[in-house]
């Protein structure tokens, strides 16, 4: 007895879904760090304008702005140079998407953490400090809580169409 057949292996184009997984997850990324930024900037007040542009060099990578006004005493430039880190990671090492952000800026680091109007920041403000919006500002907890909401509907991308039917004859 003679038996023919013909069976269908699939086949999955793992270039094509490589493209298309990494394509989606720079374009996460980008909108991840757009609601991260979002949530910290609401906390930071624009007063000397070095505190908001501590972020402006991230926010560049995505081309997004971080506003600055008003400004009672430019400081921006100080703030970005007291900047470092700031940049996206994608696809280095391979599946690693990031950003990373660090500041050294003295006040910022230090209204993170404290009411400088209770507890003043001793580089800074000498007693008694008035400030409109003292901290703690708490803007990396409220950040990571905008980031872990975006990423919780976040999706990949199908590999439904990636995966291809060859038909292997037998007999």
């Amino acid at each position: 007895m003679k038996c023919t057949g013909q069976f269908a292996a699939p086949r999955i184009d793992l270039d094509g879904y490589r493209a298309a997984l990494d394509k989606a997850m720079r374009e996460t990324l980008a909108q991840a760090l757009v609601e991260w930024l979002t949530r910290v900037l609401e906390e930071i007040p624009s007063w000397s304008g070095a505190s908001r542009a501590t972020f402006a060099v991230l926010a560049d990578t995505i081309g997004m702005s971080v506003p600055n006004a008003p400004v009672t005493n430019d400081r921006i430039s100080q703030g970005m140079s007291e900047s470092t880190g700031s940049k996206l990671s994608v696809n280095e090492p391979a599946g690693h998407y990031t950003f990373t952000y660090q500041t050294t800026l003295p006040w910022l680091i230090w209204n993170e953490f404290n009411d400088a109007n209770v507890d003043p920041d001793p580089t800074k403000w000498p007693p008694p400090a008035v400030l409109k919006k003292p901290g703690p500002y708490e803007f990396q907890a409220k950040g990571l809580v905008a980031f872990l909401h975006f990423a919780d509907g976040v999706r990949l991308p199908s590999v439904k169409p990636f995966i291809k039917a060859e038909t292997i004859k037998a007999g």
